[in-house]
């Protein structure tokens, strides 16, 4: 494949992880020299009504009906499902993605959300373009298979295991860890970053995530527990949410220990600096604390791919569960405590892949026929493999 040979990565906005995914994966092989990467949201740009009622409907059911939702995704989680459901399923956008698989003659296509369209595509017209699935949770949902896939990258070794007993064939599966940013690898100066930021150095802070879109549950019980329960700032970022940062900035104004934040994309700076993170269980968000060896508390994690993040992180020993304000206190206790961080820094070394990125590019690259399974890369691409490391 040529640094000049088309590259498509598709996406959907659903939740901030899927294109935070994408990002990822073309600054790793920008990094390699590869410029003609497409990114598409494939469901905005071909059903742009459906795709906000969906959006809508996965906010406000995940956020007010979380059992609903968690119906929904274990209804759908089956391997056994019918073949005309997934035609249905992974059809959606199929007619613009043919005009662009003909006018833009990709040489590879990239999933990071499970409408596997190009796939659903080579099963109906045969081409022979390698498609690569990553899948951006801990846990499998049957949605993420496709038969005519040409290989997937996943998180873990137990994402794997379920994979090849759903007969899903193993040369098919790499574990690469869930793709991060580079910059969340970065070796940043605490001190530096807190001046910037206006924070005190010193002091301790905990790092509330209320998720892309601002709708975390219970934010003020959570703030509460924080301020009450212990001596930490408290950083909330607000997301795209501009009516609840307005509302928690008039709420807390003379609180000097609480600090509201909107969107920003300096979360690994707020994430170096912080000694605690309370936080939604997307899959990006926690492979991203992993990366920065921050301690984190998931609160209420939804039912679904949430739930299965956090139950299997938390299996690890990797960060903590909380339901309520007595067990939330419980686990801020633990993050926060000399001895119990220092254990959750060290379990998280078992699944942390350090340039998951890269990893995933790499195995993109083998499908084209670039790089050889066994065989070197060149020495631009190993130097560039290397800045990033």
């Amino acid at each position: 494949m040529k640094p000049n040979s088309k590259i498509m990565i598709i996406y959907a906005s659903f939740g901030d992880g899927h294109i935070k995914a994408a990002r990822a994966l073309l600054e790793s092989f920008t990094a390699l020299g590869y410029n003609n990467i497409q990114l598409i949201d494939l469901l905005e740009l071909t059903h742009p009504r459906i795709n906000f009622a969906s959006r809508w409907l996965y906010l406000k059911s995940s956020s007010y009906a979380p059992k609903g939702y968690g119906w929904f995704y274990t209804l759908t989680n089956s391997t056994k499902q019918s073949r005309v459901s997934n035609h249905i399923y992974h059809s959606f956008g199929k007619k613009k993605m043919l005009e662009e698989w003909n006018s833009e003659k990709p040489e590879l296509i990239i999933h990071t959300f499970p409408y596997l369209t190009a796939d659903e595509l080579k099963f109906q017209s045969g081409q022979g373009v390698p498609t690569l699935t990553v899948i951006t949770d801990y846990v499998l949902h049957s949605r993420w298979l496709h038969e005519n896939t040409s290989h997937y990258c996943v998180g873990s070794d137990t994402i794997k295991a379920q994979m090849l007993a759903a007969g899903v064939p193993e040369h098919k599966i790499s574990v690469t860890g869930i793709p991060v940013h580079s910059k969340f690898f970065d070796k940043e100066d605490k001190a530096a970053i807190c001046d910037i930021w206006g924070f005190e150095p010193d002091r301790s802070r905990v790092l509330l995530m209320a998720g892309a879109y601002g709708v975390q549950r219970s934010l003020k019980l959570m703030i509460s527990t924080v301020r009450e329960e212990t001596t930490s700032d408290l950083i909330v970022v607000c997301g795209k949410n501009k009516k609840l940062r307005k509302r928690l900035e008039r709420e807390y104004y003379n609180e000097k220990r609480i600090h509201v934040i909107g969107y920003t994309d300096k979360v690994h700076e707020l994430m170096t600096i912080s000694d605690c993170l309370i936080s939604k269980a997307g899959g990006i968000t926690l492979t991203e604390a992993l990366v920065k060896n921050l301690p984190t508390i998931v609160f209420q994690p939804i039912p679904g791919q949430e739930e299965g993040n956090a139950q299997f992180l938390s299996g690890l020993g990797v960060l903590g569960i909380a339901n309520d304000k007595y067990s939330l206190t419980r686990e801020l206790y633990n993050a926060l405590n000399l001895n119990r961080n220092r254990n959750m820094k060290q379990a998280s070394a078992s699944v942390c892949f350090k340039q998951s990125s890269m990893r995933i590019v790499e195995e993109a690259l083998k499908l084209t026929g670039l790089v050889e399974k066994g065989s070197e890369w060149t020495v631009n691409e190993r130097k560039a493999a290397q800045i990033h490391a």
